[in-house]
């Protein structure tokens, strides 16, 4: 039942990022209670200490400290809005993609982007690239 219920424990971890959005926190609500139904108060606590173990595990593998958002971003660091990037494409504020981009130092550990929070980046990028050409175009 253990390595069962490990597998089943990392699977809701990985649906954390539904908890973004209204439709997704439902989702997550029906997987929770599937998981959880008929188990007895012993199996609660164990999944409890696999849920925490595995929250963290996924938080220290997927900083990725090792890509320089900031350098890479060269001159467009000055000339787009973080604060709308934050908003609009990670439901975050401006200070917090900033602290990713700079990889400040916040409680002691470098910040850094996730994998899946790095293609976020780029389809924002993607999509404020593709506005752009869109009214370059529409200028006459």
């Amino acid at each position: 039942m253990e390595a069962q219920l490990e597998q089943k424990v990392k699977g809701l971890v990985g649906k954390f990022h539904l908890l973004r959005t209204k439709e997704g926190s439902e989702e997550f609500d029906r997987m929770w209670r599937e998981l959880k139904s008929g188990m007895t108060p012993e199996q609660l606590r164990e999944m409890g200490k696999l849920i925490m173990q595995e929250m963290k595990n996924a938080r220290e593998r997927r900083k990725r400290t090792d890509v320089d958002v900031r350098h890479a971003m060269g001159d467009l660091y000055e000339l787009v809005s973080l604060s709308y990037i934050a908003q609009h494409y990670f439901q975050k504020d401006r200070s917090w993609l900033a602290q990713r981009i700079n990889g400040n130092v916040v409680n002691g550990k470098p910040s850094a982007f996730t994998d899946d929070e790095l293609e976020i980046l780029k389809l924002a990028l993607t999509d404020i690239k593709n506005k752009l050409s869109e009214t370059i175009l529409n200028i006459k």
